[in-house]
């Protein structure tokens, strides 16, 4: 975790410069691109903020997995390109695209790993459920109910794919809060531009 005026702080600047950047190109933008501009900017800034935050120099530095992916997932989109480089600039645009590239071998690579797991499990279970007869009760259930909630959680936390009980529970407090955060600042942004079109 990281201190949260710090991540304020780190995060209103990164998002004023990626909104800065952002609004250069706005003129040939329509409603649609400049929604996905801010998404986007937004995003960035809170992963930067993040990194910069926990003490890692930002644009290489977030520690955080989430943060990581998240950035790398705006990086695998091509039409995120020219506006990612702006916001992070070449090498930090470089980094990303080279984190969203190991990310898909990766997933590649776990994907057979947990079919190849499954199939070992799913024999192993039949032949423990014939010899034994079945049972096993509240503590199955709940183990089961436990697993559920996990898997949930990893669909949820971008880059928690490979992360496992307390350092997931870990990653995911950081990005609620991280995120928690950023929805307070996006609100205080648009009262106060509201307040003074209005």
């Amino acid at each position: 975790m990281h201190a949260p005026g710090r991540f304020k702080k780190a995060f209103m600047e990164q998002l004023l410069l990626g909104l800065r950047a952002a609004g250069q190109a706005s003129k040939s933008m329509g409603l649609r691109e400049r929604r996905d501009a801010v998404r986007l900017s937004s995003d960035v800034a809170m992963a930067l903020a993040s990194s910069s935050a926990r003490g890692a120099p930002p644009p290489h530095g977030a520690t955080a997995s989430w943060a990581r992916a998240l950035v790398a997932r705006h990086a695998a989109e091509r039409r995120n390109e020219a506006l990612l480089r702006r916001i992070m600039g070449g090498a930090g645009y470089e980094m990303a695209l080279a984190a969203a590239a190991a990310a898909r071998g990766r997933k590649d690579a776990r994907s057979r790993r947990i079919v190849r797991r499954s199939r070992r499990v799913l024999s192993a279970g039949r032949k423990k459920r014939t010899a034994s007869g079945g049972g096993g009760g509240g503590a199955m259930a709940a183990r089961r109910m436990v697993k559920a909630r996990m898997k949930v959680l990893r669909t949820l936390v971008p880059g928690a794919d490979g992360l496992r009980g307390f350092s997931l529970l870990s990653e995911t407090l950081d990005y609620v809060a991280c995120l928690k955060t950023q929805v307070e600042l996006l609100q205080c942004l648009c009262k106060g531009s509201r307040s003074r079109l209005g």
